[in-house]
C-alpha cells in the first residue's frame, strides 16, 4: 500500500508542479508564533484567538511581547529564532524561510530576488505592550510604522527627542545611571530575585513624585546583610531622577485605537541631512503600564539599546552606537501622526516610502482587488475577509496572516474586515 507523500514533504524535495501549485495563491501562516517578553501583555492572545493557561504571567512573569507575523530572514537573528510557518492544504506545514529558499522567484519575484536574495526583507510583529520597553534606536536608513490596533484609555510612547540633546552630557547621565544600577544590586542580597525586584520597583519608579524612603521600605527585605538603608535610598533617589529624566527627553505621544505612525526622521529635517531617512529614539509603552496592542511594519535589523529604565534583570545596552544612530535635533509629536490617503474605494495608503509600501483595505461594500506580479503580506487586523480567486479561497480572519506570492493571480480580498497590505517598492 503506498501512502501519499504531504505537500510538505514535496516541496521540501524541490517537486516543481507542488511549488507551482502552492504559490498560485496566497500562502496561509500559522498565527501563534508568539514570543515571551518581560514586558509583554496578554491581550495579544484574545486579539489572535488563542489562549494561555491560567495564570500565565503569575507563573512565568513573562506576557506574550510579540507575534513574528512575517519572519523569512535568516540574516537576522531574531528572524531566525522564531521562523514563520506556512500551512499547507493538506495540513502539513513547512518553514516559511525554507519556502522562499525553495520557490523565491514565484513568491517574491525575481526581480525582489536580485535585490534582495533568497529571504523576505520584511519583519512585521504584533507587539502587545503592557510595560515601558527600552530606549532604543536602529541602524540608519530603518524606520517603523506602528498601526495601533487597541490600547488603554490614555496609553502613551516615548517617540523622538522634544529638545535639541547634547550627547556628551546624555552619553555621561546614561552611563552614571547603569552604574547606579549595579550598586543597587551590589547593596542587595546575592539570592534576590531580580524579577521579583522589577516588579516592586518599577511601580515606584514610575511616580514622578516618590520619597526614597518609601522605596527603602519596599525595598528593605531584599538588603544585604550590613548595608546601609540611607544609601539605598540615596541609590534609588538616583535611579528615579535619571529615568525621568530620560524620558522627558522625549516627546509623550498619547495613542488611540485606528491611530498610524510612522516612526521616521521628519521631512524638514531630511530636507537639510545627508543620512538616509531612520526612526527616531523611541521607547514604547508608558510607565504607567497602560496597554497598547500594535502591529509594527519594519525590516530585519538590530536594535540598540541605549537605557532599559532601570529593569532588572540587567539586559545588554550599547548607550554610544544607539546615540551616534540618532537625530540628536527636537521633534513633536504631532509629525509622526499619519494621514491616510485614499486610492481607491477601501485602500488607503498609509507609507510609500524606501524600504515598504503600506495600505490599509476595508473591502466592506467590495472586493478590492489584488495586484498581480507583486510580492505582499498580509495582516488581518479586524474582522473576518477571504482571499479569493478561481482556484483559490482561503479566510483571513482577525489576528492572522497570509503571504501573496508573486506569481498568485486574480486575487481579491472580500469580506467585513480591515486587512493591512505591506509590499516592497518596486
Amino acid at each position: 500500500m503506498t501512502t501519499e507523500q504531504s505537500i510538505a514533504t514535496r516541496l521540501a524535495a524541490g517537486d516543481r508542479e507542488a511549488i507551482r501549485l502552492t504559490c498560485r495563491g496566497p500562502l496561509r501562516l500559522r498565527h501563534d508564533n508568539l514570543v515571551e517578553r518581560p514586558w509583554g501583555g496578554l491581550r495579544m492572545l484574545d486579539y489572535k484567538g488563542c489562549y494561555p493557561l491560567p495564570a500565565q504571567k503569575q507563573l512565568t512573569g513573562l506576557g506574550l511581547g510579540e507575534a513574528f507575523e512575517t519572519a523569512a530572514c535568516d540574516r537576522d537573528g531574531e528572524s531566525a529564532a522564531f521562523p514563520s510557518t506556512v500551512v499547507l492544504a493538506d495540513g502539513s506545514e513547512i518553514a516559511l524561510p525554507r519556502l522562499v529558499e525553495l520557490a523565491a522567484d514565484s513568491i517574491l519575484g525575481q526581480d525582489l530576488v536580485t535585490r534582495h536574495g533568497r529571504h523576505i526583507p520584511l519583519l512585521p510583529k504584533t507587539l502587545d505592550i503592557e510595560e515601558l520597553l527600552s530606549v532604543q534606536a536602529h541602524p540608519p536608513g530603518n524606520t517603523e510604522l506602528y498601526v495601533i490596533l487597541d490600547a488603554d484609555p490614555g496609553a502613551s510612547i516615548r517617540l523622538g527627542f522634544r529638545e535639541q540633546i547634547d550627547p556628551v552630557q546624555l552619553r555621561q547621565r546614561l552611563h552614571r545611571g547603569r552604574a547606579r544600577q549595579r550598586d543597587l544590586l551590589g547593596l542587595l542580597a546575592d539570592d534576590v530575585d531580580q524579577h521579583a525586584l522589577h516588579a516592586t520597583l518599577a511601580p515606584l519608579l514610575a511616580q514622578r513624585t516618590i520619597k526614597p524612603s518609601e522605596a527603602g521600605e519596599a525595598l528593605s527585605g531584599w538588603l544585604r546583610s550590613g548595608q546601609s538603608g540611607r544609601e539605598l535610598e540615596t541609590v534609588f533617589g538616583q535611579l528615579h531622577a535619571t529615568y525621568w529624566y530620560v524620558l522627558d527627553l522625549m516627546n509623550e505621544v498619547v495613542v488611540r485605537p485606528g491611530q498610524v505612525l510612522f516612526n521616521a526622521n521628519p521631512e524638514r529635517i531630511m530636507s537639510a541631512s545627508q543620512n538616509p531617512r531612520s526612526a527616531e529614539v523611541h521607547a514604547l509603552g508608558n510607565p504607567g503600564q497602560k496597554e497598547i496592542l500594535m502591529l509594527e511594519i519594519r525590516r530585519p535589523g538590530v536594535t540598540y539599546r541605549a537605557w532599559d529604565n532601570v529593569r532588572f534583570p540587567v539586559r545588554e545596552i550599547d548607550i554610544d552606537k544607539t546615540l551616534d544612530a540618532l537625530n540628536l535635533e527636537p521633534t513633536e509629536a504631532e509629525e509622526f501622526f499619519v494621514e491616510p490617503r485614499l486610492l481607491a474605494p477601501g485602500v488607503e495608503r498609509l507609507a510609500d516610502s524606501e524600504h515598504f509600501i503600506v495600505d490599509r483595505l476595508c473591502p466592506d461594500d467590495s472586493a478590492v482587488v489584488l495586484d498581480d506580479d507583486r510580492f505582499a503580506t498580509m495582516h488581518a487586523i479586524a474582522g473576518a475577509c477571504r482571499l479569493q480567486s478561481d482556484s483559490a479561497d482561503e479566510a483571513l480572519p482577525c489576528g492572522h496572516t497570509a503571504v501573496i506570492p508573486a506569481s498568485a493571480r486574480g486575487l481579491r480580498l472580500t469580506g467585513a474586515g480591515t486587512v493591512i497590505r505591506v509590499q516592497l517598492p518596486r
